[in-house]
């Protein structure tokens, strides 16, 4: 959604649906991956009472988040390596940022390091769907770009390896197919659409040849540290 403060397929609709899976208890440490300025930081907190930690690459996104709530714990870190211990927190979100990540293998071994056992990791993101599954969501443009090319196979696989146990895996595309009509409808292209979502890695952006033939979808996905 773009209406509900965070610019993402799906919004907070989203959100809600994956701590339906979680079932956390009150005041559960979270750890929000790719918070941005900490809208759903303050969301968990504020509405689900949760004891929630956000982590953002980008220094001006976390100021624009502190400029707009003083109290919210906010931490500039990569995702692959952040400052908490071992086994010390009992949920990782990361919303359609686990994708724009440098390194994904890295990032879901640091997401299971600071997990405690049976704890969840919870992710919406952008996948390819040309393996198994032909459904068009879309091209890709010309010009796009995502830094990373997630699949149901492969990000299950690293999963596994890692040593999560899969929960759910749900096909949210539809959300996709909304977001982007919104967004050329608010913005005029869907160029600058892959431009925003392959920018949010300190406000570089991370590119890679895409084929024009891609088909891409969205998922959400609820993993279980063993």
């Amino acid at each position: 959604m773009i209406t509900d403060g965070v610019i993402r397929p799906g919004g907070v609709v989203l959100t809600k649906r994956l701590l339906d899976y979680c079932a956390f208890p009150p005041l559960a440490k979270i750890v929000d991956v790719g918070c941005g300025t900490g809208i759903t930081v303050e969301y968990l907190r504020d509405v689900h009472g949760l004891n929630v930690v956000g982590v953002d690459l980008s220094e001006e996104r976390l100021r624009q988040g502190r400029e707009r709530s003083a109290d919210l714990d906010l931490v500039q870190a990569p995702g692959e390596d952040m400052p908490f211990t071992d086994a010390s927190v009992d949920g990782v979100l990361a919303e359609c940022s686990l994708s724009v990540m440098q390194d994904i293998s890295k990032a879901l071994a640091e997401f299971c390091r600071i997990l405690t056992p049976g704890g969840k990791l919870a992710l919406t993101d952008i996948y390819v769907r040309n393996v198994g599954d032909t459904s068009q969501v879309g091209n890709m443009p010309d010009s796009g770009c995502i830094s990373g090319y997630l699949t149901h196979g492969s990000l299950t696989k690293m999963l596994k390896e890692k040593g999560f146990k899969i929960i759910a895996w749900e096909d949210q595309s539809d959300f996709l197919r909304e977001f982007v009509a919104c967004f050329i409808m608010e913005y005029g292209s869907v160029e600058k659409l892959w431009q925003c979502l392959s920018t949010r890695i300190n406000d570089r952006q991370i590119c890679e040849p895409t084929p024009k033939t891609t088909k891409l979808g969205y998922f959400l996905l609820v993993a279980e540290k063993s």
